[in-house]
């Protein structure tokens, strides 16, 4: 946390008697971070993973420095590792040890950013890493000319190209979103390179930018996080984190900033132990502190709210006719679940996760969603420039399960949701001839109840959570390791959801009862797929596959939508502000005139 503002207004608040708790709350906060990033240094230092943070990690905690400097060493010349990676970790590991390294490895590194080809990447997380190492390393050894980069460029060239880039890419951000958004994957690799930016950018200008880009991100996961579940809809995820929200590797950042879950993540009860590389080490030598107000936004969800929000899809270069389409988010948040959705449709390639219901749990496996496993060489060709009838094969060398009928990770043209509250309509609207022409859903074994009603209404609940999932068509289950894949084939085809609490609904016994006579009004024509539910909490949701979305006869119109627009969160797009909000506070982030101004 950062309390410096706090600090300075407790001079005059102090006498009150208020200050001190005030102090001592965001003191408190600080040290719990200081023990947390303590373990995580130990933790790191003594692994025998082979890879830069945890080697940064053993010479800022002494262990085995010989033989950590002879492994850094190996590093300059072993070329397994490359590209962006390699050129904003290994100036990280650089500058944050060089107090550490004698004089030859100093210099096998500066020859490493000479010699070795730093590859560019080809998405946004990539570039982003790539920039800033670009930035530091050029900062690092100045007044070289092109002879001594590996790209031919000189120092003060690579400088003000990659400042120049990471600029940009703030302004995007912070105008209409980013492109690999909410990702329980990419997080990291976007925090940790801004860490590394704001801990040593020589420029105070961009020292302040990298501060801000910090507070946006943070904000932004913060308020999505439910005790270290990453809610929402996500642009990039992996199908082993999607089934088992608590072993993504964002969980360790929301450890060690957050302090939740209440486990230490390389030790996982949910699953195998997740290292996610490391990344983290970066973030606990970091000198950066979570604002007290992020902080807050992120841990109490003593009330539920609805955020909405705009992001982009990465940029298109076929079949859209606009580089960056925007995305719809809608994400309702409870102390106990969490229900959030893309507005559907192709929004990223290969990884999208377009809806979920996650819920709090101390067993694996503790969400609910849908998908229409699709693939298509036309998705792919819309993002990357290869002809696109080898595009689907490429893609499935490298992320294995992109063309697998079974995969839990997909984006889809024939899927467009509606949520409101607690409530989401999934329709599916799938062409003749598309590749996988069914619907599945995940429904975990660690549910304590999964009940089939006699009006094709399921009934599920783990502990006080409650959820109701209506199929629109015939289905059918298949038994698998952790779950049960709930399958349907028909074309036209659909789901509603209703999540409920037992301190909203009662007993479970009487949410049974209830939707055992719940009733929709479903009109499906080779034109038309539509339909009309009316929830528990008598919201009517008429929603048109194509057509209109109304929640009680009101037009939902995503042009209403901001950059974020919650009790905790607001920007207009394009306006280049965030206000950050807890109870009587405010953080306002004026990404144009570089200001962070902190109202009491």
């Amino acid at each position: 946390m950062n309390c410096k503002a706090t600090i300075n207004w407790q001079t005059i608040a102090i006498l009150t008697g208020i200050g001190f708790f005030i102090l001592s709350l965001c003191l408190q906060a600080q040290q719990d971070f200081r023990e947390r990033a303590a373990l995580t240094l130990q933790a790191a230092s003594e692994d025998d993973e082979r890879n830069l943070y945890v080697l940064t990690a053993k010479l800022v905690q002494g262990v085995d420095r010989e033989a950590t400097l002879e492994e850094l060493l190996s590093f300059t010349d072993d070329h397994v590792m490359g590209g962006m990676f390699y050129a904003y970790q290994m100036i990280g590991t650089y500058l944050h040890t060089k107090d550490f390294l004698p004089d030859e490895l100093r210099s096998e590194i500066h020859r490493a950013y000479r010699d070795r080809t730093m590859y560019r990447g080809d998405t946004e997380n990539h570039w982003v890493m790539y920039y800033t190492g670009l930035y530091l390393a050029a900062q690092t050894w100045p007044g070289l000319d092109g002879s001594e980069w590996f790209n031919g460029k000189s120092s003060t060239e690579n400088l003000i190209e990659a400042e120049g880039w990471l600029r940009e890419w703030m302004h995007i951000t912070i105008t209409i979103g980013q492109g690999e958004f909410d990702s329980p994957t990419y997080l990291m690799t976007f925090l940790s390179p801004m860490l590394l930016l704001y801990e040593f950018a020589a420029d105070p200008a961009m020292e302040k930018s990298a501060r801000m880009i910090l507070d946006y991100l943070f904000a932004d996961y913060a308020v999505k996080n439910l005790r270290g579940n990453y809610g929402g809809g996500h642009s990039r995820d992996y199908p082993q984190d999607i089934i088992n929200p608590l072993t993504a590797p964002s969980v360790p950042w929301a450890w060690l900033y957050f302090g939740e879950p209440d486990f230490i993540p390389w030790d996982n009860p949910m699953g195998e132990p997740r290292h996610s590389g490391w990344n983290i080490v970066f973030a606990a030598l970091s000198s950066y502190r979570l604002p007290e107000i992020i902080y807050n936004i992120g841990t109490d969800r003593s009330t539920p709210y609805v955020l909405t929000e705009t992001k982009r899809t990465r940029n298109i270069i076929r079949f859209a006719g606009q580089r960056n389409l925007p995305v719809y988010k809608y994400t309702y948040m409870t102390e106990d679940y969490v229900l959030g959705s893309l507005h559907g449709g192709i929004l990223q390639p290969i990884q999208q996760h377009t809806w979920d219901v996650t819920y709090v749990s101390n067993k694996p496996n503790n969400t609910l969603f849908t998908l229409h496993p699709y693939y298509s060489g036309k998705e792919l060709a819309m993002f990357f420039p290869e002809q696109k009838k080898f595009l689907a094969d490429e893609v499935d060398r490298y992320h294995k399960v992109y063309t697998d009928p079974d995969k839990w990770n997909a984006s889809s043209p024939y899927e467009q949701t509606m949520q409101y509250k607690n409530t989401i309509i999934v329709l599916y609207n799938i062409e003749p001839g598309a590749n996988h022409p069914h619907i599945d859903g995940f429904f975990p074994k660690t549910l304590d109840d999964r009940i089939e009603l006699d009006n094709r209404w399921i009934a599920a609940r783990h502990g006080d959570v409650y959820i109701a999932f209506y199929p629109l068509k015939e289905y059918e289950w298949i038994e698998e390791e952790v779950n049960y894949r709930w399958s349907s084939y028909d074309l036209q085809n659909g789901v509603i959801v209703e999540v409920g609490r037992k301190l909203d609904y009662g007993s479970f016994d009487d949410f049974i009862k209830h939707f055992s006579a719940a009733s929709v009004e479903v009109h499906i024509t080779e034109e038309t797929l539509r339909v009309i539910y009316k929830n528990r909490n008598d919201d009517i949701l008429d929603f048109t596959y194509g057509g209109d979305r109304l929640v009680n006869d009101e037009l939902v119109d995503f042009s209403d939508y901001g950059l974020f627009d919650s009790p905790y969160l607001q920007s207009e797009r394009g306006s280049g502000i965030i206000t950050i909000r807890y109870g009587n506070k405010k953080r306002i982030l004026d990404f144009n005139k570089s200001t962070i101004t902190e109202i009491e």
